[in-house]
């Protein structure tokens, strides 16, 4: 049963003066909880969460000594808490509606719950480099760090048009039209420098298919590259989350420090389009060089990182596709989870 919703505090700072003392400090934890506090007010739940996800791991990370301000963490701390609670009902009330009840689940996606809920931990894996996705920990997918793409029937036919998509990319190069750097300021939630990549056009990208619809401006650039991904390669449709059609742009002496990606229940895909001499990719303990025109396979949730070391672009068409191991069922069951999630304020 859900316990009594958190209360604002009379006499809180507003919502703008809370917005305007994060843009001169996005490390003020009183001001995190205002803008938390506020968020939850108007009834959009995941802003208020991460916010107040925000102050109590920054107030972890450097403890305050204030008392008022120690106290305010503590009630961020019982709000996360009573968060979570809402958005577990929420989520399992509606898995249930879409037919998806604890009875109808997959064994697989019925733990994943359970360790998305905190119920049981996930496994341990005693490995340097296990999976650790952000967003949704599947498991029993096997540990790979590169996949074997000959097991892909598709891979030959993408591979054959080669020539003219690297034709269109070359074409696009010529100006850099329509990047965007990768890493941008998300409205209404807390600021993160992501290693100094934020805003910056060092690694860049155009995406074809995003937020679960094509983006046919850029389609209109780059047609044959669009349409060989669409005919040709079964793509990981999970609503606005997946897939990721996207070109991306590593300029000269750019690096993609050591990250780990949403989902361990999908590959991420590259085709390598222009790629000069010192550039490199690593997953794990496996560093690669891209070859132009060869795809390769990888499980994003592993770490991995890439860099630029030449005087050129790099350029690269990634996509994203299930992991083979899933059922239909699971894939499914997987979708609609997501579906909640994206619909929950």
């Amino acid at each position: 049963m859900l316990g009594r919703e958190p209360q604002t505090p009379p006499g809180s700072i507003t919502e703008s003066e809370a917005e305007t003392r994060l843009t001169a400090d996005r490390f003020d934890i009183l001001a995190l909880i205002a803008k938390a506090d506020h968020r939850r007010e108007d009834g959009d739940r995941r802003a208020a969460n991460a916010y107040y996800n925000a102050a109590v791991r920054t107030a972890a990370a450097r403890p305050p000594s204030d008392p008022l301000v120690i106290e305010q963490v503590e009630r961020a701390s019982r709000a996360v808490t009573w968060l979570a609670d809402v958005f577990r009902n929420h989520l399992l009330d509606s898995l249930s509606n879409k037919g998806f009840g604890r009875d109808q689940q997959h064994p697989r996606f019925a733990q994943s719950l359970d360790m998305m809920f905190g119920d049981v931990p996930r496994p341990p894996e005693y490995r340097q480099f296990p999976q650790k996705p952000m967003a949704h920990y599947y498991p029993d997918m096997p540990h790979l760090e590169f996949a074997d793409t000959s097991q892909f029937d598709w891979v030959p036919q993408l591979e054959e048009n080669f020539p003219a998509l690297q034709d269109e990319a070359l074409k696009l190069l010529k100006s850099h039209d329509g990047f965007q750097p990768y890493m941008q300021a998300a409205a209404g939630r807390p600021q993160q420098d992501h290693h100094g990549l934020l805003e910056n056009s060092d690694w860049s990208t155009l995406h074809l298919w995003q937020n679960g619809a094509p983006v046919e401006e850029h389609i209109r650039r780059c047609p044959e590259i669009y349409r060989a991904v669409m005919d040709n390669v079964p793509l990981c449709f999970i609503g606005p989350r997946a897939p990721s059609v996207m070109l991306s742009l590593l300029r000269p002496g750019a690096k993609i420090p050591p990250h780990s990606g949403m989902l361990n229940s999908r590959l991420i895909c590259h085709l390598p389009l222009i790629v000069p001499p010192y550039c490199g990719f690593r997953v794990g303990a496996t560093t690669i060089q891209w070859e132009e025109g060869k795809i390769i396979a990888f499980d994003d949730s592993v770490e991995h990182e890439a860099w630029n070391n030449s005087a050129f672009d790099r350029l690269v068409l990634i996509f994203d596709i299930w992991r083979p191991e899933l059922t239909i069922r699971e894939r499914d069951q997987i979708t609609a989870m997501f579906e909640v999630v994206d619909s929950y304020c």
